[in-house]
């Protein structure tokens, strides 16, 4: 087929797409809207008699029923988490975590498996009582219940409580610092899908008793995408054991006090397995499915994924086997690290004789799984992974004439979905944590690729919910939420970032009531700053973890931190827009007259200052390629003002200067969050042929490894991070030409940007439809289709804001305080 005709048949393709997904569009963002508060019929909070020990406690709950009405639903939420069943068969997983003291109900239709004859519902759950970035540390508990109607057919009383722990093993280390805890299990043939399935079940049976009334609020969010994907074996290769080897134990992150389980009481510790296995080979193809004592088995999945594993197991006699998993092959070999991030990224299970067929109950994050028979042989008849990842993600579509933006795109959606579940996480691996800064930016992307903020109104009205936020200073917002922090921790330049968003958020929707309920929040935050602000209202010497990149310029960061202040400034200025506060307008004009006095060197902005014993404040020479981003994306410089600073970091910074080497007296910045900014200020100031290579420097080599985008600008740490699934939102407006979508004004600004593309296409979606682009550089005309009720409007005129003016002087080097 030449060029031309496949490029006639994929541009009938689209657009035949194009007519379906307008009309799925509107269908589904309608139904990601936040739902209306749900509440139960007559079921109560109920936990087994277990006189507070639950600390990593997994209770089975199931109910047995003669039929199933078409309209039969279930209603479920827990402290923990939860795996519905019915007969066995997967029905969901929840419930979307809250803020402290509430609980958001999900509701499971059963129309799927209704009939005549006997149906047990099978509740899983597990209460880690853990203090995690992940989880909340609250007390134990299930409430549900299953209703047709106005009948209510079971209430959480009539449940059979069981004890899960002679198959899955409690006493396990942590799965990282930030998470609770892995998984371990020893099952028996059969034992497992037994008491989902059989009419009746006596076996290890618990007493239930009533728990204390908990709030409960309406889950707001979509519920997740559980498609199946089946691994492909590519690899094998032989290992042995090395008895003395450097432990690599979980103890190297052991958070102090976080209530995990003694080293001297566990009863499984994959973590000391992995650091004692040694890979001695690996041949690349596809091999078997037998696994004998001594070799290993390499699977892949295609691209890095998030969800629960599979397994379909048949051994003959014992066996144990050992499942790593990884987003990159760094280890020996081109093998699995499981330490890589400094997680446990291994499951053990411990196998009589016998077939199996298990799932993990807590989701994982992995592009290659590698399987290891520590003993006995182990055929694999199966491994999956039952993904966790938003349902709505696919609604967009981007193509253009360089694939490798395809790619990039792609990678986008794949980041995006998989760290927008319930709420903005950082990362669906390590952490899966609800971080401030990251969400600004993921944010941004849920309404791009979904047309909606369902996730982001869940996300924000957890701040609304607790009274106050245990185990952090009084007016300080978490870094991260829901989440229980290790002594105190707080980053306050994450909750500055948060106005940053709440800004956005209004915008993007309107919600005014959720705006206003946060507002108490907001004036306690910048009340709290007041105390750390000096004479010339700059903070200095913040508490907490004062966070401005993953690079050399957080070593920057006291006594006097420029970007931290540069941010704050921009974040006061935001709150006073919200709540129309001129005062605090007029302040955050003050620091940017100060910062530019102050800071700027006449080349460059410095990174921070020291107060010295005399009282004078030492403007230190350190500078870095991230605070210049922060001085021009927060408004305290401009290309008007600052030009030829300006044209120095278009024309000699970004991805290429590291082979450059130019400017070395400048620290790199890294991709979080410096080369997003980047990105923005090129945007905003018109250089889009400029983020077309520079797109591909930053973005394509790690599309192309993983699938997803990364946290560093390295394959270091995360390589799926939520907040880098923003590069979908850079490819729709510099590349497509879509600039803006107003889903409150129904506007959109298109113009088409100048690189080398040759075409371009997109649909994005909205509540009344889709937005379509498709053009091509070839003389014709653009094509822009808009839902009813929706207008284009001019791009708006690139003007410098009057709260943005430089208003430096002269440079000081030594100030009183």
């Amino acid at each position: 087929m030449n060029v031309s005709h496949l490029h006639h048949s994929f541009t009938t393709m689209f657009q035949t797409f194009i007519t379906l997904a307008s009309v799925l569009a509107v269908l589904s963002v309608a139904s990601a809207t936040p739902l209306p508060p749900a509440s139960f019929k007559a079921a109560t909070a109920c936990w087994p008699d277990t006189g507070g020990d639950d600390l990593n406690r997994r209770v089975g709950f199931r109910v047995a029923l003669d039929s199933l009405p078409a309209d039969a639903v279930l209603r479920v939420t827990t402290s923990g988490l939860y795996r519905a069943t019915v007969d066995g068969k997967f029905l969901g997983h929840g419930p979307a975590r809250a803020g402290h003291g509430y609980f958001r109900i999900d509701e499971w239709p059963l129309k799927d498996f209704a009939g005549e004859g006997a149906r047990v519902i099978g509740i899983e759950v597990e209460a880690s009582a853990a203090s995690s970035y992940y989880l909340v540390k609250q007390p134990a508990f299930l409430q549900a219940e299953i209703v047709s109607g106005d009948k209510v057919l079971a209430v959480t009383q009539d449940f059979t409580a069981i004890d899960l722990h002679p198959v899955v093993v409690r006493k396990v280390p942590r799965y990282s610092y930030q998470r609770t805890f892995i998984e371990a299990f020893r099952p028996t043939p059969g034992w497992t899908a037994a008491w989902r399935t059989a009419p009746k079940w006596q076996e290890g049976t618990l007493k239930l008793v009533a728990t204390p009334t908990v709030n409960l609020a309406a889950r707001g969010v979509p519920y997740p995408d559980f498609k199946v994907i089946d691994s492909k074996c590519i690899a094998s290769g032989g290992f042995k054991v090395i008895s003395d080897a450097p432990k690599r134990a979980y103890y190297d992150f052991h958070p102090e006090g976080a209530g995990d389980f003694p080293e001297a009481e566990m009863e499984a510790r994959p973590d000391l397995l992995m650091s004692s296995i040694e890979t001695t080979s690996l041949k690349e193809g596809s091999v078997g499915s037998v696994i004998e004592p001594g070799t290993f088995l390499l699977h892949d999945f295609g691209t890095d994924l998030s969800g629960f594993l599979g397994f379909k197991l048949r051994v003959e006699k014992p066996a144990r086997l050992l499942a790593t998993f990884d987003e990159l092959r760094t280890g020996p070999h081109g093998s699995v690290d499981s330490h890589r991030m400094k997680c446990v990224n291994a499951i053990q299970i411990d196998l009589p004789a016998g077939t199996y067929e298990m799932e993990t109950l807590e989701p994982y994050t992995q592009r290659y799984l590698q399987l290891y028979a520590l003993d006995g042989a182990i055929t694999v008849e199966r491994c999956y992974l039952r993904e966790l990842a938003h349902p709505h993600a696919d609604l967009a579509t981007f193509s253009c004439s360089d694939p490798r933006f395809n790619t990039i795109f792609e990678a986008a959606r794949q980041t995006f979905r998989q760290n927008a579940t319930d709420i903005f996480m950082d990362c669906p691996s390590r952490e899966r944590a609800g971080w401030l800064c990251d969400s600004f930016f993921t944010a941004r992307v849920e309404l791009a690729l979904t047309g909606a903020s369902a996730v982001e109104r869940n996300f924000l009205e957890n701040y609304t919910l607790p009274a106050k936020f245990p185990g952090i200073a009084p007016g300080m917002l978490p870094m991260c939420y829901p989440s229980d922090p290790y002594k105190g921790d707080y980053i306050p330049n994450w909750s500055m970032w948060f106005l940053m968003e709440l800004e956005e958020y209004q915008a993007r929707t309107a919600d005014r009531e959720l705006i206003d309920r946060l507002r108490p929040r907001v004036e306690a935050l910048l009340d709290f700053f007041k105390r750390y602000e000096n004479s010339d209202g700059l903070l200095e010497e913040l508490d907490g973890w004062v966070f401005v990149e993953w690079s050399e310029a957080n070593k920057f960061v006291q006594d006097v931190n420029y970007p931290t202040n540069m941010l704050y400034a921009a974040a006061m200025d935001a709150a006073s827009r919200i709540y129309q506060r001129e005062d605090w307008h007029r302040k955050a004009e003050s620091l940017r007259t100060t910062i530019n006095q102050q800071s700027f060197d006449g080349s460059y902005y410095r990174d921070h200052a020291k107060r010295l014993p005399d009282g004078k404040l030492d403007i230190l020479s350190d500078r870095s390629e991230v605070c210049q981003y922060y001085a021009f994306f927060f408004g305290t410089a401009t290309p008007e003002s600052r030009p030829k600073l300006w044209k120095s970091l278009v024309e000699e910074f970004g991805p290429a200067r590291r082979e450059t080497k130019a400017h070395p007296e400048i620290h790199p910045c890294n991709q979080l969050p410096g080369n997003m900014l980047r990105m923005e200020i090129l945007s905003r100031y018109g250089e889009t042929t400029r983020i077309h290579d520079e797109a591909l420097g930053y973005w394509s080599k790690m599309a192309a490894i993983t699938g997803t985008l990364w946290e560093h600008d390295k394959p270091e740490a995360s390589c799926n991070h939520g907040f880098a699934s923003h590069a979908a939102v850079v490819l729709r407006r510099d590349l497509l030409g879509l600039r803006t979508i107003d889903p409150q004004a129904k506007t959109v600004e298109f113009a088409i940007s100048p690189s080398p593309l040759q075409e371009c296409r997109g649909s994005f979606p909205t509540a009344d439809g889709n937005i379509v682009v498709e053009w091509k550089r070839d003389g014709s005309k653009p094509k822009l289709i808009l839902p009813e009720g929706w207008r284009q409007v001019a791009p708006s005129e690139k003007k410098t804001d009057a709260r943005s003016k430089d208003a430096s002087s002269k440079t000081i080097s030594s100030i009183s305080r």
